[in-house]
Order: structure tokens, then sequence, then C-alpha cells
């Protein structure tokens, strides 16, 4: 058996749908228990409505990533997308607003799991657009 960590078309259909689930850990108590997040987060909860309303938010950011899980030439855009801006966004937003700005360190659980997912992703579609691209037969952004 080979393995899938050296096709990275193989390998990019599940490192998107972990970070999916990964999400999904997040969306889950952020709308139905917020208080509780927050509370694990060290991050001060001001208003619930907000951290339920970020976490079905998040729910659609997240439904917008499984098309570049279920075919990646097909859905070129959304890998892409996945990426820039969604997770580089996220990344650098919550890391800032930490580090320049004094938000509470908790944050940092939203920056780490964007930036660990860019990297990954980003890194595959690197190499898979290269392979492509050696090989002559781009998949162009549809």
């Amino acid at each position: 058996m080979s393995n899938p960590a050296a096709d990275p078309r193989r390998a990019l259909p599940p490192v998107i749908w972990t970070g999916i689930g990964i999400n999904m850990l997040f969306v889950i108590p952020l709308f139905f228990f917020p208080e509780w997040l927050f509370q694990l987060l060290g991050i001060p909860l001001t208003d619930t409505i907000l951290a339920r309303a970020s976490g079905m938010l998040l729910f659609i950011i997240s439904v917008f990533y499984i098309p570049a899980a279920w075919d990646p030439d097909r859905y070129r855009a959304n890998v892409w997308f996945h990426c820039i801006p969604s997770r580089c966004c996220g990344a650098t937003y919550f890391t800032v607003m930490v580090f320049v700005f004094g938000a509470p360190l908790g944050y940092l659980s939203i920056a780490i799991v964007d930036a660990v997912f860019l990297v990954l992703v980003l890194r595959l579609l690197l190499r898979i657009t290269a392979a492509e691209r050696a090989a002559g037969t781009p998949v162009a952004l549809r």
C-alpha cells in the first residue's frame, strides 16, 4: 500500500475534512454552550448572541470547504479560498489581536488551528500545482 502523504492529491481531501471536523469542535460549543467554551479558553464572554453568531459563521465557512474536500481538481478555486483568505485571515487576525492588542491568550487556539491547516493545505496545494505544471497539465481555476 502506498503512503498517501507521498501523493499530495490523495492527502489533500483528508486534511481538508480534518480541518472541517476541528472547526465543528468549535462550532458546536459556540452555538450551544458558549459560556462553557469561553470559560475553558479564558476569554471573557460579553454577549452570548455574538458568540452563537460566530459559531454559525464558522459553520457556514466550513460548509464552503466541502467541495474542495470532495474534488480538489474540480473545485480548485475553493481549495485556494480555503487557504487565502479564509485560513490566512483567521490565523493573522487572532495572532495580531493577542500579541498586538492584548486580547486573551485563549484566542490563540483559533489562530493555531487556522495556521496549521493553512500550512498543511497550502503545502499540498503547491506540490500539486508544481506537479501539474511539470507534467504540462495545470488545472485552471474555474
